[in-house]
């Protein structure tokens, strides 16, 4: 009877899981990067240094950022692994930039925090000092604590759904946005900005439906940090 009920359990795992996977489409792999890197990323600024299963970005006077070529789907899961070196200040990862604006998800090593920010890039950062600014509702969106670990590979998992946004990191989950602002604009770019130096490697981009577009119940994330100012 036991193992009646341990068959049972693993053909519905393996049914579930079967689900799952018809329900997102391959839209992005990454996984050499020196092939042909130039015709599905854009080098805005910074310097990459490109080998088989990574990418070693890196600052100059401003920021290091890298654009996908590749439009995002409305409903999406993202995943890649990163490093950070030591000295590093921040990996931003850049979701639906359409024009000049983006929502920001901010691993910001020196204060250990990661957050949520209504960004914008700048074509001109000598006109207004660097990239990148956060330029609207500051203060208001969510960030959580979480320790920097240097030089250790991190594993992200970004879920899209609908006007919500879910972040795992090393399979936890750390941090959730709902946009009732309309930050996030439709289609758009996903891209990365390091202010530092930084490795990428494992980039995979699914366009979710069904099911696996529907925001997960369970998820809770780390407890917010309580900002004591807000900017009107």
């Amino acid at each position: 009877m036991i193992l009646r009920k341990l068959l049972w359990l693993s053909v519905l795992t393996i049914t579930i899981s079967s689900v799952a996977d018809a329900q997102t489409k391959s839209v992005f792999k990454e996984n050499n990067w020196e092939n042909k890197f130039d015709k599905r990323w854009l080098l805005m600024n910074g310097v990459v240094q490109a080998g088989t299963r990574e990418l070693q970005i890196s600052k100059d006077r401003n920021w290091a950022i890298l654009l996908n070529n590749t439009t995002l789907p409305e409903n999406y899961i993202l995943t890649f692994s990163t490093r950070v070196e030591p000295g590093t200040y921040l990996f931003e990862l850049m979701l639906n930039l359409s024009g000049q604006h983006f929502l920001g998800i901010l691993n910001n090593q020196l204060e250990s925090r990661v957050a949520i920010e209504d960004r914008s890039l700048f074509a001109n950062p000598d006109k207004v000092g660097s990239y990148i600014h956060t330029t609207g509702h500051v203060g208001l969106l969510p960030k959580v604590e979480l320790p920097a670990k240097f030089e250790a590979w991190q594993d992200w998992r970004v879920q899209k759904s609908g006007n919500q946004v879910f972040v795992w990191i090393n399979g936890e989950e750390i941090i959730t946005f709902k946009d009732t602002k309309g930050i996030m604009k439709a289609g758009g770019q996903f891209g990365f900005a390091v202010n530092g130096k930084a490795s990428v490697s494992n980039v995979q981009l699914f366009k979710a439906v069904g099911d696996a577009a529907m925001p997960p119940l369970t998820f809770k994330g780390k407890p917010p940090v309580r900002t004591w100012f807000v900017f009107e």
